[in-house]
């Protein structure tokens, strides 16, 4: 009896060095040698701040081009520069700082939600009222 409970016991450890996932991991114990082995499963949260992206807009005004635009820097560093009102023709730059905002923001969610780069059309402008 005691050959095949270290049979079972050597088996377990071999599968718990076998686990496919980094996160999961089961830990084999005994209470008493005449037990039975018990398994007891351990979760580890691993948290990867080093992926966080962080996302802030800002509106400005430049030479040459009447009305406002909008940065979107990505970690502190610029990632997109919208000098002008995306998807409309021409060169014309939002009426106020906070038309482009909104539309900075809604670039963002885009972004947060897989579309990069977050392309933005007359109809999503318009649903958001920044258009006027």
């Amino acid at each position: 009896m005691k050959k095949n409970t270290s049979g079972f016991i050597i088996f377990s450890l071999l599968l718990v060095g076998c686990t496919p996932s980094p996160i999961e991991k089961e830990n084999v114990y005994m209470t008493d040698p005449n037990d039975t082995v018990q398994h007891e499963q351990v979760l580890e949260v691993v948290e990867d701040t080093s992926t966080v992206n962080v996302y802030h807009a800002e509106t400005f005004t430049t030479e040459g081009i009447p009305g406002w635009g909008y940065r979107i820097m990505l970690n502190g560093e610029l990632y997109i520069n919208q000098p002008h009102i995306p998807a409309v023709q021409g060169n014309k730059g939002f009426s106020n700082p906070v038309f482009a905002k909104k539309t900075a923001d809604f670039a963002i969610l885009k972004i947060q939600q897989g579309f990069s780069p977050p392309t933005l059309t007359v109809e999503e402008l318009d649903s958001l009222g920044v258009l006027k």
